[in-house]
């Protein structure tokens, strides 16, 4: 018996089961979650560049 490995019969199927779907989701969610860490690590450095310049202002 022969498997069609044609993937244009997803098409008409439920959007769970279409590979092509699932592939540009997972896509999707990588970059939001890479963005996030960018963001919290640029925000780390922002505070330790923050705190590094209010220490260095104190004048006693």
């Amino acid at each position: 018996m022969e498997k069609n490995m044609d993937f244009s019969g997803y098409s008409d199927m439920d959007p769970m089961f279409n590979p092509v779907m699932q592939y540009e989701q997972a896509c999707m969610y990588y970059k939001y979650l890479t963005a996030q860490m960018e963001y919290k690590i640029k925000c780390k450095e922002y505070d330790k560049l923050c705190r590094g310049d209010r220490e260095n202002r104190r004048v006693d």
